[in-house]
């Protein structure tokens, strides 16, 4: 009997295999491959209306492919493949009543796809932008999941074009004594880039918190909103003790017109890279004479690639002032002290600027301030790597 019971579970199991293995493939499964893994909108479409109104038989079976459906609608649309096969108007009418009609429940299960990076990611971006207010929760709710964090900034791009229309769900959440100070940060900023004064209340509700990260970006979003009583605290930020503080100062530097100097050069030592490339930045868009050392020094010196290319970019706009006459036979004398050939590149990037390049033309042809024969020598006897001397010979056949 034993043995007898024994063989009857070894059939079942064989004969259950059997079934598994002959299970048909859905049209869901058809149509998610199509659209999702060949881009193939239109053909899509027809399997994942058989899904959504055959296959899935409760509501929370209709969930993938309805929003599939809506992101093939919107994809067929953006690609122009909708108006090809003349089925635009179609697809169009289709699309607004899904938007209308989209779940929260939806809304996440896209923003899980969002995650997959499909090649359908702009249309469905936009239908977040379309479905307005409605979306900003969801969008919110995820920007605080870390298993979500390599989209945080489309998430955020996405509230930021629906704008206004969501400001009352972000100063909700920027009220709410349980969102973390991260989180605040992040709406806070938003706020100011949004630049809706209904945003001033609930921005002064929070300035008393403890984090000092978050009040000086509530001083900046306020700032950005017309109170200009806070540009001093903001000013004052660049010396802040907390690098979070000076961070948001000095990435604020750009907007609050005519930034003073000095705390710029000062910024270009401070210890943090970002603060040091935010003013970098600014001083590009504002150049003073006192730049010019500390910023031949991050291009030479420093260690964090952004700050030297900010660095970079501004000394450029420093060469063609009367104060940087000088610019192009000081980068030139640097090269031979710069270990890195990334960075001698990047000097040599700066001297083929029409302002550099002119100050090495121009320059007297005395031994001892020919910088173009300085810079030819260091080409011919000294620079050992293929890339550099690559570059120095476009720059040595430009200055003939």
């Amino acid at each position: 009997m034993k043995k007898l019971s024994t063989l009857l579970i070894c059939l079942v199991l064989v004969v259950g295999v059997g079934c598994d293995q002959e299970q048909p493939i859905t049209q869901l499964e058809v149509g998610r491959e199509k659209l999702l893994g060949a881009g193939l909108s239109i053909e899509a479409v027809e399997h994942l209306k058989l899904a959504e109104s055959k296959e899935a038989k409760t509501e929370i079976e209709k969930v993938e492919p309805r929003t599939l459906l809506l992101i093939a609608y919107s994809h067929a649309i953006a690609t122009g493949d909708a108006r090809m096969q003349q089925v635009e108007a179609e697809y169009k009418q289709a699309r607004s009543e899904r938007i209308a009609a989209l779940s929260s429940v939806e809304m996440r299960k896209m923003i899980q796809l969002l995650a997959e990076r499909h090649r359908t990611q702009e249309a469905t971006k936009q239908i977040f932008v379309d479905k307005g207010a409605e979306a900003v929760p969801a969008l919110i709710e995820y920007i605080g999941t870390r298993r979500y964090l390599g989209i945080r900034n489309d998430l955020v791009e996405m509230i930021y074009q629906i704008g206004s229309e969501g400001i009352d769900q972000i100063t909700a959440v920027l009220r709410d004594a349980n969102t973390s100070p991260e989180m605040k940060i992040i709406l806070t900023q938003l706020v100011g880039r949004i630049n809706d004064p209904r945003a001033i209340p609930a921005l002064e509700a929070i300035q008393g918190e403890s984090d000092l990260g978050l009040k000086m970006e509530v001083n900046i979003a306020l700032y950005n909103l017309g109170k200009e009583e806070y540009r001093t605290e903001i000013i004052n930020g660049l010396n802040g003790e907390e690098v979070a503080v000076r961070r948001a100062a000095a990435k604020a530097m750009l907007r609050i017109g005519n930034p003073p100097a000095d705390k710029l050069v000062t910024a270009l030592s401070d210890s943090d890279a970002q603060v040091r490339m935010y003013a970098g930045q600014t001083l590009e868009q504002y150049p003073t004479e006192a730049a010019i050392d500390p910023l031949v020094e991050i291009v030479t010196t420093d260690t964090d690639e952004s700050a030297k290319e900010a660095a970079a970019r501004a000394l450029i706009v420093h060469g063609g002032q009367d104060y940087g006459q000088q610019l192009a036979k000081r980068l030139i004398r640097a090269l031979p002290n710069v270990s890195d050939p990334k960075d001698r590149i990047r000097i040599v990037l700066v001297l083929k600027k029409d302002a550099l390049r002119e100050q090495i033309k121009n320059a007297p042809k005395a031994h001892d301030d020919n910088i173009e024969l300085d810079l030819f020598l260091y080409f011919n006897s000294q620079e050992q790597n293929d890339m550099v001397k690559e570059e120095l010979n476009m720059l040595l056949n430009d200055l003939r």
